[in-house]
């Protein structure tokens, strides 16, 4: 499976990191977890990686706080790919 971009797409990932034959560098997620912080914002943690941590070693993780437009336009924003993603999805389905 590739990480190249959609040629529609590729100015969109201009700003993203790269390795050293430039492909996008990116990480699976492994788990994500929310929380309601003071009944005005959401706490966001994303954790990642290509394999568990050792124990006792922390596991690499991006935690986030969002704004109430902020966790909406996510919501949107996910809701959209996983839209394109299924489009994609039928749209190969039956191709051999």
């Amino acid at each position: 499976m590739s990480n190249a971009p959609a040629p529609s797409s590729i100015a969109a990932f201009a700003s993203w990191d790269k390795d050293d034959q430039g492909r996008l560098k990116m990480w699976p997620l492994q788990a994500f977890t929310t929380a309601l912080m003071n009944n005005e914002t959401v706490g966001l943690r994303l954790e990642i990686g290509t394999s568990k941590p050792k124990p006792g070693e922390p596991v690499p993780a991006l935690q986030l706080v969002l704004r109430p437009e902020q966790v909406r336009e996510l919501a949107n924003a996910l809701a959209e790919a996983e839209a394109r993603l299924a489009d994609a999805h039928f749209s190969t389905v039956g191709r051999a």
